[in-house]
């Protein structure tokens, strides 16, 4: 797990208070670091240009073009004039050794946007969004200083926004890199070192970024076991029965030892799925919501999801119906799976507050959070480009998920996982995060076309992660 900040200006300043680093040698470090990844992609033949803001990423920038001059081609394009004592230096320092600065936006291999730190507060006017228009549009490698120009330090995006291949972002990663809404933005993300080792800048954060190395799969170690030892899911099965199967599937593959679909029998079960009209007695959780048409049976759902103390996974249509609240103000421990959509219509039914899909995703993480602290009993996995999983003021986010997975029945089978999981002895917030891990995973692995991916695909590769 990597520590995630909404800012990373304290951290500096705690550089300079504890350290004795002062602006000037971490501004030489964020160079080496930008020039270093520019130099990767140049050769003899390859042009740089950096595109350098007012203040101190594009300071950055022209550091980063000093170091490339000489051996590389290299030039500095200024659309505003200087404000930041340390940018005039380092202008001053780049032209003594001759690095071109130029007048115009111009044709080269490599585009680095200094623009715009992560401290950008308002929203780019329209010379500058056309600026960030032509570099978009033009071919070649684009490399982001800290972070694409266009992301506001408040999560929200200007009307454009740079579009780099690579991100090379100072000290620690910034909650702004990690938004739904500029994934196809950011490229791949890399932390530049500041001078100083990355556990020493960092302090601990609520908020964390999931990696490969953090998944920890069910593997069975103990000889002397039966299948009454990696548990026994009970999945609710509605009137849209494929859904529950594949959630089946998912809880199958990924360990359980039973799983039993509960409600009206049905003969196109795989063989390996029970089915039962009642609730299993060696049951350890219910996995419920998916398939689950309205109108249904809301006094037997209730009762079979309430009167037992099973913690419960929540999915799908009983998003939107208020059978979720009683489940909530029961304070059964619970894990909820929505999406967007689902997820608007849980704050309305359980916060009472109306907020559209478009204002969830534009601050998941915001959204994520308050919800948490609302009710710490429940463990919240709110899937997208980006799954955030929030318990008790904690934000895990898992990045690994792709275009793939956008299809019907893919979060079916990851409800299944996390019943699997949980029904094996995980706490619920573990559960939610080595499930999302192994199912994004999956996809990653996927050999084939992605847009033929399915989610049988998904049980099927549990095995060879």
């Amino acid at each position: 797990m990597r520590y995630v900040y909404e800012e990373t200006s304290s951290l500096d300043e705690r550089c300079y208070a504890t350290f004795g680093l002062t602006p000037e040698i971490l501004m030489e470090h964020a160079g080496v670091a930008l020039a270093r990844a520019v130099k990767k992609r140049l050769t003899r033949k390859k042009s740089a240009l950096f595109v350098c803001g007012m203040g101190n990423n594009g300071a950055d920038g022209i550091v980063a073009a000093r170091m490339l001059h000489g051996p590389y081609t290299v030039s500095i394009y200024m659309p505003y004039e200087l404000k930041s004592g340390l940018a005039k230096l380092q202008l001053e320092r780049a032209q003594k050794v001759g690095v071109v600065i130029v007048n115009e936006l111009i044709d080269a291999d490599i585009y680095v946007d200094a623009l715009f730190g992560a401290g950008l507060n308002r929203p780019l006017d329209k010379t500058t969004c056309h600026l960030i228009e032509t570099l978009n549009a033009k071919e070649g490698y684009k490399i982001a200083c800290d972070i694409p120009s266009g992301i506001l330090s408040n999560l929200t995006l200007s009307p454009t926004v740079f579009k780099a291949d690579e991100t090379i972002t100072m000290g620690a990663l910034k909650l702004g890199l990690f938004n739904d809404n500029v994934k196809d933005n950011v490229g791949k993300i890399n932390v530049a070192n500041l001078g100083i080792a990355r556990k020493q800048y960092e302090v601990p954060s609520t908020t964390v970024l999931l990696q490969k190395s953090d998944l920890k799969l069910p593997f069975r170690e103990q000889k002397n076991s039966n299948k009454g030892s990696f548990g026994h899911v009970a999945i609710v099965q509605g009137s849209k029965e494929g859904a529950a199967h594949l959630a089946g599937m998912g809880a199958f593959h990924f360990g359980a030892g039973l799983v039993t679909l509960v409600g009206e029998k049905n003969k196109k079960l795989p063989e390996y799925l029970m089915s039962s009209r009642t609730l299993p007695k060696n049951a350890n959780v219910i996995v419920a919501g998916m398939g689950l048409e309205m109108p249904f049976d809301e006094e037997a759902i209730t009762s079979l999801l309430l009167g037992n103390t099973l913690p419960l996974v929540i999915d799908a249509s009983l998003s939107h119906h208020p059978l979720v609240t009683k489940v909530i103000t029961s304070k059964k421990p619970v894990v909820l799976t929505p999406h967007p959509k689902e997820f608007s219509s849980l704050l309305e039914l359980l916060c009472k507050e109306k907020i559209s899909v478009e204002a969830i995703q534009s601050n998941r993480f915001e959204h994520a959070k308050r919800f948490s602290l609302a009710f710490p009993h429940v463990v919240l996995l709110l899937k997208g480009a980006n799954t955030i999983i929030a318990h008790n003021r904690q934000l895990f986010i898992n990045t690994y998920g792709t275009q793939a997975l956008a299809k019907g029945g893919s979060g079916d089978v990851l409800a299944g996982m996390i019943g699997a999981l949980i029904a094996q002895g995980y706490s619920l917030k573990d559960a939610a995060i080595h499930a999302s891990l192994a199912h994004a995973l999956v996809s990653r692995k996927f050999m084939g076309n992605n847009f033929a991916f399915t989610p049988i695909d998904i049980c099927k590769g549990l095995k060879w992660l």
